[in-house]
């Protein structure tokens, strides 16, 4: 197995650029999934089909992230660890907060 397809068990990010993504997605209790040199998956714990993903391609590092109550998914691109973690950071409090919206109201 290389070192950019092995995964790793614990939670420590095998690429040290999403450390800061993984702190805050262990904060709230998902699953990381997959966790490689190029990409981090994490998982709702509620629902398997709530991923939100960060991927290392060549100078870009692209995010994908899931819209609340719907099977649809978008992704954007990053020139940057940075930019990408803050901007999958401040979509993850939105997701969350959108469902904790959605269950008051069900």
């Amino acid at each position: 197995m290389s070192a950019n397809t092995q995964v790793k068990s614990s939670s420590e990010p095998l690429n040290k650029g999403f450390l800061q993504v993984v702190e805050k997605f262990e904060s709230e209790n998902w699953k990381l999934v997959e966790n490689t040199r190029t990409q981090l998956t994490f998982v709702n714990p509620n629902n398997i089909y709530d991923e939100f993903k960060m991927s290392v391609h060549e100078n870009k590092v692209e995010v994908v992230i899931p819209m609340p109550n719907s099977p649809v998914a978008y992704s954007t691109k990053f020139n940057n660890y940075f930019e990408a973690s803050e901007y999958i950071l401040s979509r993850f409090t939105d997701f969350l907060a959108a469902v904790a919206e959605d269950s008051k109201e069900n």
